[in-house]
């Protein structure tokens, strides 16, 4: 078994135990390094999100080795909505085939769609400078549209100063359980 080998079944059995205290029906965040580094859970806890928040990110994942993930991540909590983003790693590399990765991401959207039929499933664009991620945030976009997610860019929010605030800022219209309030809805303008 190699480290990368290693290090996802470590991750499998930590997802399994952090399972075990989860909640059905909650938001489950599945993703790379991007979301990984963000704190979702910590940003989360600044605002009244309506229900449970899962972050179920990894450090350097990349979309082909994800498919391992699925059950412990997504499946085993039963979400009411998903959001997923991966492409950091794989627009680094030099070999990097579009077309090949949109049809990876595409197997993954349909995989989530048949176990998690109930869920929403929101894509979160590429955030990368690499030259590819801009291709590749338009062949997520119409991906999107062709297997009935949404499909969010935080592309400019994430280059920005305080670049994760803003991108869970722009996250959370599509993350809130329940209808906001008033002064949340004046919060978010």
């Amino acid at each position: 078994m190699n480290n990368n080998e290693k290090f996802i079944a470590e991750k499998i059995s930590d997802f399994r135990t952090l399972n075990e205290a989860g909640r059905s029906g909650g938001v489950v965040f599945f993703g790379s390094t991007y979301f990984s580094r963000m704190n979702i859970n910590e940003l989360a806890n600044n605002d009244e999100m309506g229900g449970k928040i899962y972050d179920r990110s990894m450090q350097g994942l990349k979309l082909a080795d994800s498919f391992r993930l699925l059950e412990s991540a997504v499946y085993e909590l039963n979400p009411s909505r998903i959001f997923v983003n991966f492409g950091e790693e794989e627009c680094q590399a030099e070999n990097f085939n579009a077309d090949e990765f949109l049809d990876k991401y595409k197997w993954l959207l349909l995989s989530l769609r048949r176990k998690c039929r109930n869920s929403r499933i929101y894509i979160v664009s590429v955030v990368s400078p690499e030259k590819n991620a801009a291709a590749v945030n338009s062949g997520l976009e119409f991906l999107a549209g062709e297997t009935g997610c949404g499909f969010i860019n935080v592309t400019k929010e994430a280059f920005e100063n305080m670049g994760f605030e803003k991108v869970f800022n722009a996250l959370k219209p599509f993350v809130r359980i329940f209808p906001v309030s008033f002064a949340q809805a004046m919060q978010m303008a």
